[in-house]
Parts: C-alpha cells; structure tokens; sequence
C-alpha cells in the first residue's frame, strides 16, 4: 500500500470511575503508586514523568484487552499498555507545539466549556451509580417513539480494494460548534484562576454538586448517601492522600477525572490537525483487517472448544435460544438440530380485552362459569376482525391509527408475495429478492407492530428444530405450543425461504404473524479447533457480507470492528508516531524494576 502509515497505536478513552486503577494490584501506600515507571526526554529540555498509577490505571482501562482479544501474556500486555501511554503523551506534546507554534491557545473558550460539563457529567454520573432504589431513567423518555422508526446501521468504515479498512468520513474532534458559556466575561475553565487566587469554576462546580445533595426533592437523602459514598471511595483509593475536608476530596476528583477527559480530547484534536494538513492516508483506520479475522477467529476456537471438545451442547442450545450474539461457532452435521432466524409482527389484545380475559379466568378458577362457556368467551375474543394492531408513523413513530388482525395479515401477505423466486437464476439474485421480502416485511415490524422486541435489534429471534421435528424456541414462546406448531411449518423440513411467512398465530394475549429470516449458519467453514481465517484475508469479504440482522445493513464485520473500537476504550489512530519521538524527544527510559511485580 502506497504512502502507508508508519505506525499506529491504540488511544484510550480512560475510566473515570473513581475505581480507576485499583484492581491489578492491591497496594495502596504513595510510594508504590508515585513510583516512575518511564520518563520521557524532550528536545526543549523539559522532562515528563509516567507513574505506576497511570500505568495501572490504563491497564485496568483497556490494557487487559490484549490479552483477552490478542493473546498477548500479561507481561506483554503490560509493556504494550506502557508503550500506548507514552505514545499518548508524546501526541499530546505535539498538540500543545502546535498550537504553542501558531501562536494560539491550546484550548478555546467553547472547548473550556466542553471540558467543564464532560468533567460535571462524569462525577455527576459517577455519584449516580452509588445510588440505591432510585430510579435513573428519564421521564420524559421517547424510548417507544424511538423504537417505532427504523434506522439502519450506518458503518462508520469500508475496505478499499487492497483490503485496507478506511474510515467514510475523517473524525473532526474540535467542538467549534460547542456553545461556550461565560461567568463574569470568562469562559468556563476548570483551570482559571481569578485576581483572587480562587479556581471559581471549580468552586462552582462543587458548589453545584453540593446543592444537589442538599436539594428538597424526594431522593435528596438518597443522593446524599451516594455522594458520602463516592467521597469515601475516593479517600481510600487514594489513602495515602491527606484531606482536611469531603470539599478537598471532591475538588481533587474533579482535578482527576479533568486532567483525564482533557488529555482524551488534546490526543483526539492530534487527528484533526494531521487531516488539516492533508497528510496522505489520514482516513485509514488503525484496526486492520488482520484485527478484525483475529478477533473472529479467536472466538470461534472458543466456542469450539466448548460445544464440541468439550461437548457442551446444552449450554449451545441455551445460549443460541437466548443470546445468539455470544455465539460464534454454529454447530453442524450429523444429530445437530437447525437453527434460524424468524422475525414477527403482533397484534395485541386492547387493555378493556385484557381485562375480560382475567376476569374469565378468575371466573373459571371459582367456577362460576364452565369450562366450555370460557373456551366460548375467549374464542369470541379470537375474532381476527376485533383484534387490533396500533399502527405508526413511520417516519416519527407517532399513532396514526389501527387495523385488524385480519387487515395486518392481508397487507403483509399482499406485500412480501410481490417478489418472487425464480430457480433458474443465480444464487446471489436469489439473495437479494430476499432482501427486497425482507425490506416488504420490515415496515409492518416497526410501524404494524405491539411488540417492541425486536425492533432496533441486532438479531431477529432464534427457533430451532430437532432431527426428530421438536421444536426449540426461547423464553418468550417456549410454552406457546401454537407458536412452535405455526414454527414447524415455516420451517418446512429445511426447505423454508426467506420470506416466507404464518398465518395469524394465537398468543396468550392477541395474534403473532411469523417471517423467515434465514438459517443460522458459520460465515466461513471451520476447520477445527486451530481455525484461523486470517490466513485468507479474501474471508474479510465474507463477513463484510453477512448480515447479523436481514432487516439491517449491519454485518458481522461492522459487529467485531466496534467491538474492537468500543470495548472500554476508543481505539484511535496517531498517524507518524514514529516520526514525533524522533522528532520531539531526546529519550525514553523505562524502569523495569517498577513494572515487574505487575507481571
């Protein structure tokens, strides 16, 4: 590859829980974690220090993930984790020249502000988690509106034709749009200290927390626990720290997840300026195809070392039936049941329909009505033209109406049977006119649908069926005998389609319609425990192609490549690291005897 990056490294977004750092190891004294454990020598004479705080503070962060996603030892993962850390403040010192050269502030004042509610946000989030029996969610919550609007996924990448992962649009990270606020004709800056010697927004921010705590609202105890808690957290994990005050304590945390979060945005405005100056290859991604077939491979060995070494094949059954994105490895062949995807719509019964049936079956339980006048109520309550399904908006999620159980099943019928088969065309053809089904079907699963599930899902749900016709369904249909029977039958002794569709089916409480969604099968044939597919890197586009979710665009390689980028940390690209320790340092030393007792 032309022009290609000389080096690439992994940028964290650091934990700012107050636990940060602390789970390694189990020491807690100051001359233990102030140890230095490298310094770096800069070329305008000026040195920096890396403690064994920050070290362990960025392995807890997202150093561990070379060992659980790269099989890196310990020791390895150390090291590395050590490596990314000064890389991280080498950049860090490239900003600052920058800037420093152009004759500009590090920092302007929308991006003070920034900083400032990212610092609040965290602690305030940070306190919240302490909080016990107290709900956190949003009362003004557009959760169901939400889930009634489809948007598909959008990659953020795609592969060029030398097999290179590049980002669709370069990460522009400088908040010039970010309202900046003013105090006093200042804007707000952790940093500032006023004519008085006083950090007035720190204070403030305090002082902000502290009204919370002492608010008059229902929690207000709660919240003050939570607080007391956090701040008691915060002094045994940094124990060796004096503080003549709980507000000495808090304006300590605020310096430390602070000095956290702008060091995370100074990194990130590196990738700006590299894009600003045109360098070539700025799009390119440091999460490489080998990345991606790795990670995938690992996981399959790991699921088959369990289902079939170790012949776990319960724990397969539960796992696909329940949480078919943890698994990785399909089982096959011979006495191995067939699993597949089935997406459905409902029709719910009204509240007033809900409240007959309890009241039947409250009746029958006492017996004041027969066994054979409650099978006749209900019956009457299975009148496909009096069952309803709420209809919405497709475009805001809003109620626009409601059609029969009956009406539901016509339109579906009418409108997935529009696109047909043709056995004498190409398997790929093929393909996609089950995808055209499928994009029929996927407006009446938001927009026709009393059943939130799978709506926004990344999978559709899981049936399988045994060598010997049994039905196996998950939680939610498992004692739906005319659910599993209605599943028989799509399946159609293996011969089903996508698209193919049930009649209306009864559920406890209204009419399901279920699609065929797919068989569930291994993108790329295994070969055993030793699988590795990022021996043909041409497997890439096998994943790039599969979809997790036939309603959705994403694929299992867009699944793995943000998992790669969003476990625990931001997975970022310096584009010439190489060329700015050259450029910017004189030395690095590292100092082994700190580091070893952390392998």
């Amino acid at each position: 590859m032309k022009n290609k990056i000389v080096s690439l490294f992994l940028m964290l977004i650091m934990c700012v829980s107050v636990f940060a750092g602390c789970s390694l190891v189990g020491r807690n004294d100051k001359n233990y974690y102030e140890a230095t454990v490298a310094t770096i020598s800069y070329v305008d004479g000026t040195t920096e220090n890396i403690n064994k705080r920050d070290l362990i503070t960025a392995f807890n962060s997202y150093g561990y993930n070379y060992v659980q996603n790269y099989n890196y030892t310990t020791k390895q993962a150390v090291e590395q984790t050590l490596e990314t850390v000064i890389n991280r403040r080498i950049t860090i010192k490239a900003v600052e020249n920058y800037y420093k050269n152009l004759g500009e502030d590090l920092l302007l004042g929308n991006e003070t502000t920034y900083l400032y509610d990212e610092t609040y946000n965290a602690i305030y989030s940070n306190v919240k988690s302490y909080l016990e029996g107290v709900s956190t969610s949003d009362e003004n919550s557009t959760e169901e509106t939400d889930k009634s609007v489809f948007n598909d996924y959008k990659s953020k990448v795609y592969l060029d034709e030398d097999l290179v992962i590049r980002k669709k649009s370069p990460a522009t990270t400088i908040r010039a749009t970010y309202e900046e606020r003013k105090k006093d004709d200042v804007a707000y800056n952790i940093e500032y200290k006023s004519s008085e010697n006083k950090y007035i927004f720190k204070e403030m921010m305090y002082q902000t927390l502290i009204e919370l705590k002492e608010s008059n609202d229902s929690s207000a105890k709660a919240w003050k626990n939570a607080f007391n808690k956090y701040v008691s957290d915060v002094k045994k994990n940094y124990s060796y720290k004096t503080f003549e005050s709980d507000k000495e304590c808090i304006l300590f945390e605020i310096d430390r997840v602070y000095e956290i979060l702008k060091e995370n945005y100074i990194v990130e405005k590196y990738e700006t300026i590299y894009n600003a100056q045109k360098q070539q290859d700025a799009d390119i991604s440091n999460i490489t195809v080998d990345d991606v077939l790795r990670n995938y491979s690992a996981k399959v060995r790991a699921d088959y070392a369990t289902y079939v070494v170790e012949g776990n094949s319960s724990s397969y059954e539960s796992s696909i039936l329940s949480d078919v994105g943890n698994v990785d490895y399909i089982l096959e062949g011979n006495g191995n049941s067939n699993y597949f995807y089935v997406g459905y719509v409902k029709a719910e019964f009204s509240e007033s329909q809900k409240s007959d049936l309890a009241k039947w079956k409250t009746q029958l339980d006492n017996r004041t009505i027969t066994p054979s006048r409650y099978a006749s109520l209900v019956e009457g309550l299975y009148n496909e033209n009096n069952v309803m399904v709420t209809v919405r908006n497709e475009k805001d999620g809003s109620v626009t109406g409601e059609k029969s159980a009956k009406e539901l099943l016509s339109l579906i019928n009418s409108d997935v049977t529009k696109f047909k088969y043709n056995d004498n065309e190409s398997a790929e053809l093929n393909k996609n006119i089950g995808y055209k089904k499928a994009e029929a079907f996927r407006k009446y699963l938001y927009s026709y649908n009393d059943d939130d599930t799978l709506k926004g899902a990344d999978y559709n749900a899981v049936f399988g069926v045994t060598t010997d016709n049994k039905v196996l369904a998950g939680e939610k249909f498992t004692n739906n005998d005319d659910a599993k029977e209605a599943i028989l039958a799509l399946y159609n002794d293996g011969n089903a389609k996508v698209g193919d569709t049930t009649g209306l089916v009864k559920a406890e409480d209204g009419y399901y319609i279920f699609f065929y969604a797919g068989k569930i099968e291994n993108p790329i044939a295994v070969d055993g425990v030793n699988f590795d597919a990022s021996k043909q890197k041409n497997n890439i586009k096998v994943l790039t192609s599969t979809r997790l979710n036939i309603f959705s665009n994403k694929t299992v390689f867009d699944s793995i490549y943000d998992s790669l980028a969003q476990d625990n940390f931001a997975v970022f690209q310096n584009m010439n690291i190489n060329y700015l320790r050259k450029s910017l340092t004189t030395k690095i030393e590292g100092v082994e005897n700190n580091i070893k007792d952390m392998y």
